[in-house]
């Protein structure tokens, strides 16, 4: 089992063991070059402005890029949190993680875009016809589904090797806690693109990437909030039985 883990013993951080926490394994480094990479490809400008009007026209993209960089910079610190707090480098491990970093790269594109075409505003939406504007929020909303079906999957592996990784009952409560909010960006990636079809049918494509954006925000708040609060009580239960005299 010592080739799974990258160490038996690690710091603990909250309720949750960090198995990953004493060096940075060849497949984080390897995931590290390709985040960067991906946010290479985010940067507003490769060439430093010659006249302050192209400094204004490249501060424009700034709203852009910063959204994008937020989003990729969540999907970097979701696949660092699961590697500290399992530690693990099997083959199937490393095949989802090969998966993720793919969809990473092929995101970026479309991720820079789509937010570009918005705070752009009138001469963005230009930029495609109306009636591609759901095809483009399919296009982001797959490529965010497929990210977060890549975290499920790997949730699910971490939980098929519970008695090999000795996770406790608290550990197996937040693993499949994580799991279920995986599984709930899922849901709200497809939600948004139904939302942007549905609008584009009745005759409204300017608002159907608008629209189609306010779902993740609205159900992002809650439902997270509603699977803290499920497995809040269900922690509160086995902090109260572990606490119980036998």
């Amino acid at each position: 089992m010592r080739s799974m883990l990258d160490e038996r013993m690690g710091v603990t951080v909250g309720d949750f063991r960090h198995r990953g926490h004493h060096h940075v394994s060849r497949v984080e480094s390897f995931s590290d070059a390709v985040f960067g990479f991906s946010l290479t490809l985010l940067v507003v400008s490769l060439t430093v402005p010659k006249t302050f009007d192209e400094l204004l026209h490249t501060m424009a993209g700034f709203p852009a890029f910063a959204v994008s960089f937020a989003l990729l910079s969540q999907i970097w610190y979701q696949q660092y949190r699961f590697f500290r707090r399992y530690g693990l480098t099997d083959q199937t491990t490393i095949t989802l993680n090969i998966i993720l970093l793919f969809v990473v790269v092929f995101y970026t594109y479309p991720l820079k875009f789509l937010f570009g075409s918005i705070f752009a505003g009138t001469p963005g939406l230009q930029a495609f016809r109306p009636n591609q504007v759901w095809q483009l929020m399919a296009v982001y909303g797959a490529g965010y589904a497929a990210m977060f079906a890549v975290f499920a999957l790997l949730y699910r592996h971490a939980l098929a090797l519970r008695a090999e990784l000795e996770l406790t009952p608290l550990e197996l409560l937040e693993t499949r806690r994580s799991l279920a909010v995986s599984l709930l960006f899922i849901g709200i990636a497809f939600t948004s693109v139904v939302v942007a079809v549905a609008l584009t049918l009745f005759g409204q494509p300017g608002l159907a990437g608008f629209c189609g954006g306010l779902v993740y925000p609205f159900g992002i708040t809650l439902g997270i909030g509603r699977i803290r609060r499920i497995y809040a009580a269900r922690r509160s239960a086995l902090v109260a039985r572990s606490a119980t005299p036998a």
